[in-house]
């Protein structure tokens, strides 16, 4: 199986993204977006019409004035058997995300996604007492959750934090950390902050975790420039 998590931009770059999706969606079972408006979920709908889609609305962000949502998106014949959505922190006007998770149904194998947008401020992604809770109420979510897990997203944290390796500490695998991508970010990331004073260059932000009942296949991330996030690709078997 197939699944593609992707901060979508609220869909800014127009057909490039779209005719990503479209393209991958022939060889793709499921896909996690995160920063889906209701008029970019209605045009995924449109796009992925072989797949039944699940979208959570957020806070409406303050600046852009935008609806913030979630969405995940399942190929026909794929069952969506329990859904909803957590905050994981607190929720603000201009720093809005939550966990979306579903359980998964093919046949007799379950297994679980959590699709995260975590918490954007502070902007350095280092880990602070609430970027720690948030990482630490995913993971007690999914605890007593007896089916394989995969949680990606972004997460908003750098690589070396103390709230990434709590999901490693929780017996997850840091697919980013074991395959060495280098980064998950691209130009459109780091030229609008260039100007800003102090601006450091980030090459991170998203993540996918697996449970040690996952089979990974591959993982990549592919440079392209489809939005200001890159897509985490996982290739896996239950």
């Amino acid at each position: 199986m197939r699944i593609i998590f992707l901060n979508s931009w609220f869909g800014k770059t127009g057909k490039p993204f779209f005719d990503y999706i479209k393209k991958e969606s022939s060889t793709t079972d499921i896909f996690c977006f995160m920063e889906v408006s209701p008029e970019l979920y209605s045009k995924l709908s449109s796009t992925l019409n072989d797949f039944n889609g699940l979208y959570k609305e957020g806070l409406r962000l303050k600046s852009p004035e935008i609806m913030c949502g979630q969405a995940i998106f399942a190929r026909k014949g794929i069952m969506i058997e329990k859904s909803g959505k957590v905050f994981i922190y607190c929720q603000s006007n201009i720093d809005v995300g939550f966990l979306l998770f579903s359980k998964i149904g093919i046949g007799e194998k379950k297994f679980w996604i959590g699709n995260v947008h975590g918490k954007t401020f502070p902007g350095n992604k280092f880990d602070t007492p609430i970027r720690m809770k948030q990482s630490q109420k995913i993971i007690d979510f999914f605890e007593d959750k007896n089916e394989p897990k995969i949680i990606g997203g972004d997460f908003n944290l750098e690589l070396d934090t103390k709230s990434l390796k709590m999901f490693e500490e929780a017996g997850y695998s840091n697919l980013v950390k074991d395959f060495d991508i280098k980064t998950t970010r691209n130009e459109f990331a780091w030229k609008q902050f260039r100007n800003t004073p102090g601006f450091v260059q980030q090459y991170y932000a998203d993540y996918v975790f697996t449970s040690p009942e996952v089979k990974v296949k591959s993982f990549e991330v592919p440079y392209m420039e489809i939005s200001d996030h890159l897509p985490l690709i996982l290739d896996f078997e239950i």
